[in-house]
């Protein structure tokens, strides 16, 4: 209880800090450089298995799928 009584005793010394902590927060936030279009590079990985004479679901549940749980 002590430290409510001594903020609310004070209370042009919270706001002034209060007000000094905002002005900070919205000085700091202005300062970053934003970038409207960033270039963000997604990993993607392609899995070619040629096999002749097989359909593409029946490679992708017998070749890929077991290559790919290893």
């Amino acid at each position: 209880m002590d430290l409510l009584a001594a903020i609310t005793a004070r209370t042009r010394t919270v706001l002034s800090l209060l007000g000094a902590i905002m002005f900070a927060g919205v000085a700091s936030f202005l300062s970053i450089p934003v970038e409207s279009d960033p270039d963000v590079s997604v990993p993607v990985m392609i899995v070619q298995i040629p096999h002749e004479g097989i359909s593409p679901e029946d490679s992708e549940r017998l070749l890929v799928r077991p290559m790919s749980s290893n």
